[in-house]
């Protein structure tokens, strides 16, 4: 005896949409591990180019150790103060960019030597003398600086920096001393102190190459004690011509070179990680 079985048209509506919700789960399931693929590979990828992003503020003070740089023989060292406000904002890995706003005291000492006895006038003690001249250049400095931060240890990341800088010198000043007879034909030798401004005689603008390095260590809470070290060589001139003789002919360019330590703290302000 055989049975027969004929699917009615209800069952076989029944079968195909039970097929085609069935194909529409898959779909979507699939789909949405791919989605979930993509967006794994695309992460370490972002975080390859950009894992840190962080900009800092900073404060700091100093002195600056400074000579003229000169072919004239006649020039010697003097000490000037720094203070300095800072922006450092790190965009790749170690890289960072430096921003600062300083006042800055460079400068030198010169030597000159003056006989205007030789243009006929009579020997006296301001015609003919030795001067001894400490000059201080008071200037606001705007350095721009690339720096590259090593991570020796969590606590240990010494940073080393260089750029450029444009300062402007707002005041001048002169600390002399000056020695020569006092009396024609008399073995008195005297000595006279003064100070003086003397902005008109040096170039108000200049450009100075700089490099140099930091570290930052742990100070309290977000704070970092800041120890910064750098040398300023002098790309343009302050001074044209000058002659120790003061002798037409004879002068050579002057330039302001410096060393500078500074102390100060440093603060996070933002700080972004992405994962790796």
């Amino acid at each position: 005896m055989f049975l027969y079985f004929r699917p009615s048209w209800h069952s076989g509506r029944m079968y195909k949409s039970g097929c085609l919700i069935l194909s529409v789960f898959l779909l979507l399931a699939f789909s949405d591990r791919g989605i979930a693929q993509q967006k794994v590979k695309k992460k370490p990828a972002t975080s390859a180019f950009f894992s840190i992003n962080q900009l800092e503020i900073g404060a700091s003070g100093g002195l600056s150790l400074n000579r003229f740089a000169t072919a004239q023989p006649q020039a010697g060292f003097n000490t000037g103060l720094i203070a300095s406000l800072s922006a450092n904002y790190k965009f790749y890995k170690g890289l960072g960019l430096q921003l600062e706003a300083n006042f800055l005291q460079q400068g030198g000492q010169l030597i000159s030597f003056r006989d205007d006895t030789r243009y006929g006038l009579p020997q006296s003690f301001e015609t003919k003398n030795v001067k001894n001249s400490s000059y201080l250049l008071n200037s606001i400095e705007i350095p721009l600086l690339v720096n590259y931060t090593f991570k020796i240890k969590q606590t240990w990341k010494p940073t080393f920096y260089t750029g450029g800088s444009f300062a402007h010198s707002f005041n001048v000043t002169e600390n002399y001393q000056k020695t020569g007879d006092l009396l024609a034909g008399e073995d008195i030798i005297a000595t006279a102190h003064g100070s003086q401004n003397v902005t008109g005689v040096f170039k108000s603008n200049r450009l100075n190459f700089i490099v140099g390095g930091n570290v930052k260590l742990p100070l309290y809470a977000n704070l970092q004690l800041l120890l910064d070290f750098r040398y300023l060589a002098g790309i343009t001139t302050v001074k044209d011509n000058y002659s120790y003789m003061d002798k037409a002919g004879f002068g050579t360019d002057v330039r302001s070179n410096s060393f500078i330590s500074k102390i100060g703290i440093v603060l996070p302000l933002a700080k972004s990680k992405i994962n790796n």
